[in-house]
Order: C-alpha cells, then structure tokens, then sequence
C-alpha cells in the first residue's frame, strides 16, 4: 500500500513538472501584441478609385489626378491598448482597430475619424474591402510581402462622393 502512494505521488508530481511549462507557455501565447508585425516604416502609394457600384475604377491616370507617395511610419497607440495608428512626417493619418489574425493575414478596420486640413474638416471612414470568411475588413497586413492595403473614403467639408482611396504600402 505505501508503495502504491509513493508511486502515484510520483506520477503526480511528474504531471505537474511538465504541465507548469505549458502554463508558461500559453500565458505567452495568449499576450502576445499582433500590432508587433505591423509596426515600422512603410513606402505607400495612395491610389485614386471611384466606386461605380460593381467594382472599383481607377482615376489616376486622368489629367489632374494623380497617386500620392510617400513614406508612412505604423505606430502601437499609446492611448489605446488595441489599435495602430498611422503617421506621415508626426501627423496621424488614420488609426486601425479591431485587430485580428488569419491564415496569411492580419486585418482590421478603419474607424470614421475628423481631422484638420488647415480650415477644412475631413472625414475619413474605412470601407469594406478584405473578404475573410463571413466578415469584412477595412485593411489588411499581409505575411507574404510585407505590406499594407486599406481602403477608404474621404468626405471634405461633409460631402461625400464615390470617391474610394487606397492606402498600398511595402515595409522598408
């Protein structure tokens, strides 16, 4: 009998030697910031589309229009714990939310934001543009290539028109 105690005390205290790592393990897992692939300096071109009601037609080839480029920085926010904040030269661009991962994939949305263009109001609300499974997203970070793709629209001064931008971006 004091034989079996001492066995099953050993089987015991084996079970708990290799299950307090997995513990460890899986607490890490659980906390790890997925904002950390997104972040850093990113080359971006913002492409020009209207929204004809099928599909998008891009604009940027017509005289006047033309794609903006420039270099974006993709920041954790500090005031809030869930999103990413996109910068141009200090100045916020747009912030992401709703962070989550898929196969080959990060995606998130864009929410409605206003900001200042000297005395002009603009509105920047993201549009649905990443199909992953039964949901749609605003943006997307891709594992492949490491870039970028956000689609949304902006209303100057409340008017809104067909106008879609696209924020395409390749990490430096």
């Amino acid at each position: 009998m004091n034989t079996t105690r001492k066995q099953s005390g050993k089987l015991l205290l084996l079970l708990t030697i290799i299950s307090i790592p997995l513990l460890f393990s899986s607490c890490e897992e659980d906390s790890y910031d997925l904002r950390n692939e997104i972040i850093g300096s990113y080359d971006f071109e913002l492409k020009a589309y209207i929204d004809d009601g099928q599909e998008l037609v891009y604009i940027g080839d017509e005289e006047g229009l033309y794609d903006v480029t420039g270099t974006a920085q993709v920041r954790k926010s500090f005031e809030y714990g869930d999103m990413i904040e996109f910068y141009q030269d200090g100045d916020l661009l747009f912030q992401g939310e709703n962070i989550r991962e898929t196969d080959n994939s990060i995606v998130f949305d864009i929410p409605t934001q206003e900001f200042w263009l000297g005395a002009i109001p603009v509105t920047v609300r993201g549009i649905n543009y990443w199909d992953v499974g039964n949901s749609s997203y605003h943006g997307a970070y891709l594992y492949q290539d490491e870039s970028v793709e956000i689609a949304f629209a902006a209303e100057v001064m409340d008017v809104s028109s067909d106008l879609v931008l696209l924020f395409i971006a390749y990490k430096r």
